[in-house]
């Protein structure tokens, strides 16, 4: 057979009939909706992945022995789990099992991939009409923990959760504020959580929660957990903070009575903060609705008003007044999506119509003052975005604005609790003789935080 001889470009001349412009518009909109569902999860090759000496965090170990492909991938928009599953080439009933076998096994109820959350399905490319077979899913939790889901003979799958082998080490940051509070402690390896919390320490100058003014000196030790290599995974807890600035300057210490189990900062004798529950957990929020009967704006009856409403934008973070376990965080009826904390001596505190709860809390959770435990929203019976904020004492409600809140605890008057506060005291001094801002002291033999160690 003849070939026929290639046309150059310059002999070929282009006719564009009526049907083309129809067949073209047709193909435009297939690619635009692939694009689209490729924008939600993207099959690329997730963040580096720091290694734990036991592989744990590495996909690779969890990789069944039959799987003969990796597809990786990063969650990029609030999607279920089995439909990124399914994007990646899974079957619908196969992703749909390894999902839920995930959700199962997930450390905290409920848990998706959360948006950029790093994960790895593997294949069997054997199968059937060359099909690939998903044979295992790998979810990357957190530096330290990753979620594997591996499939059984009978095609059900089981998850497992792998936990790294962490130690604790001290980190200390030290400066003076060039730009503001949260930025220094961000680039001495911190987070913009613990300024927040070094922030509360200091509540007699509302401008430190803003950011501090330039020239102001900050001295903080925070936790840094490590793997057993010496990595450093995530940021842990701020342990000590030290400010000298033009209208605040003092040092606070992070320590838990063993008496109530309940984390505080104390200062150098051992004496707590001024008063224990913060009134404004907005730091500044607008009063739009106080404590007492009135009208239900909803309902019109005239009910007590068991709190006080603060008004601000959705998305504000809500701060905890006070130190305590949280012992409810759910949907109820009127109160929307709200936190409830029990506190020492009898208090709790409510934190009503969320929008959003802060990332890992969870029921049982202890939580420290001037943490954020979650965001202001409208749900619930509300009209508009605003946080509705309780203090029960005893099982009663009370006003919070006119409550008269006990000073804070004195350790001196325990002589076993403060010879434990004096210790750690004395661990954290000794290691900011040792070491300047940014060096990083011995990790711990544990998991343990230094909570209660004693001094060297």
């Amino acid at each position: 057979m003849k070939r026929r001889k290639p046309q150059t470009p310059a002999t070929v001349k282009r006719i564009e009939a009526p049907h083309r412009w129809f067949e073209r518009m047709a193909a435009f909109a297939v690619i635009g909706v692939m694009t689209g569902l490729f924008l939600v999860v993207r099959a690329d090759q997730p963040p580096p992945i720091p290694d734990v000496g036991f592989g744990a965090t590495d996909f690779r170990m969890a990789a069944p022995e039959a799987a003969t492909s990796a597809r990786t991938g990063r969650i990029t928009a609030n999607v279920a789990t089995a439909d990124a599953l399914e994007v990646l080439g899974a079957s619908p009933d196969d992703a749909a099992g390894a999902a839920d076998a995930l959700r199962g096994a997930a450390p905290t109820r409920g848990a998706r991939l959360r948006p950029g959350s790093p994960f790895v399905a593997y294949f069997d490319e054997s199968g059937e009409e060359g099909a690939p077979l998903l044979t295992g899913v790998s979810v990357r939790i957190n530096p330290k923990t990753t979620l594997s889901a591996t499939r059984r003979e009978d095609g059900t799958f089981f998850a497992s959760v792998l936990s790294a082998k962490t130690t604790t080490a001290l980190h200390r940051i030290s400066g003076v504020i060039d730009t503001n509070l949260a930025d220094a402690i961000d680039a001495g390896g911190g987070t913009r959580a613990q300024a927040d919390t070094f922030a509360s320490l200091f509540p007699e100058d509302p401008e430190l929660a803003r950011g501090g003014r330039p020239g102001e000196r900050f001295d903080v030790v925070i936790e840094m957990i490590a793997d057993e290599r010496g990595n450093f995974l995530e940021a842990g807890d701020l342990v000590f903070a030290a400010f000298n600035g033009r209208k605040s300057a003092g040092s606070w210490y992070r320590f838990t009575p063993d008496d109530s189990g309940l984390p505080e900062f104390f200062n150098r004798n051992g004496v707590a903060g001024d008063e224990f529950l913060n009134r404004d957990p907005l730091r500044g929020g607008e009063i739009s609705s106080g404590f007492g009967n009135r009208i239900h704006p909803i309902t019109g009856d005239v009910v007590l008003h068991a709190g006080v409403d603060f008004r601000a934008p959705t998305g504000t973070p809500i701060r905890a007044a006070g130190s305590g376990l949280i012992t409810d965080m759910r949907y109820g009826e009127g109160y929307g999506w709200f936190v409830r904390i029990q506190h020492e001596r009898g208090f709790e505190t409510v934190y009503a119509h969320m929008s959003a709860f802060a990332e890992g809390l969870t029921p049982g959770r202890t939580v420290m003052r001037g943490d954020t435990i979650g965001y202001v929203g409208s749900t619930g019976s509300s009209t508009g975005a605003h946080l509705h904020f309780e203090v029960l004492r005893n099982g009663a409600y009370v006003n919070p604005l006119t409550l008269a809140l006990p000073t804070g605890r004195d350790l001196s008057g325990d002589k076993a609790l403060f010879a434990a506060f004096e210790a750690q005291r004395g661990t954290i001094d000794t290691f900011r003789n040792e070491t300047l801002g940014g060096q990083l002291y011995a990790a711990t033999n544990s998991t343990d935080r230094i909570a209660n160690a004693t001094a060297p």
